[in-house]
């Protein structure tokens, strides 16, 4: 069986406020690991290209977001904001 991910909605400031990296943040043991701003937010991360995408990473291990734009035909700053974007959920991916 899976494991189970909680997930929060709350506002881009404080999802900003939790993950900053100064330490002065503590999550509580219960609180979800992942915030959102909304599930629309979450389902445009998650699309059919972007799973692809995480799939290509996962199976091909490209050495670059050069080769990675190879290997998709995206452009490679297309591929940083989605990386970017995909690395704010801080999931694990089984595809």
């Amino acid at each position: 069986m899976g494991q189970t991910v909680k997930v929060g909605i709350t506002s881009y400031a404080n999802t900003k406020a939790r993950t900053i990296a100064k330490g002065e943040y503590k999550p509580r043991p219960n609180e979800p690991k992942v915030w959102i701003t909304s599930f629309k937010a979450l389902a445009s991360a998650l699309n059919e290209e972007n799973q692809e995408l995480l799939k290509i990473i996962r199976e091909r291990h490209p050495a670059s977001i050069a080769k990675l734009a190879e290997m998709t035909g995206r452009k490679t700053s297309n591929l940083s904001r989605t990386l970017k974007t995909l690395e704010r959920f801080d999931f694990e991916f089984v595809l």
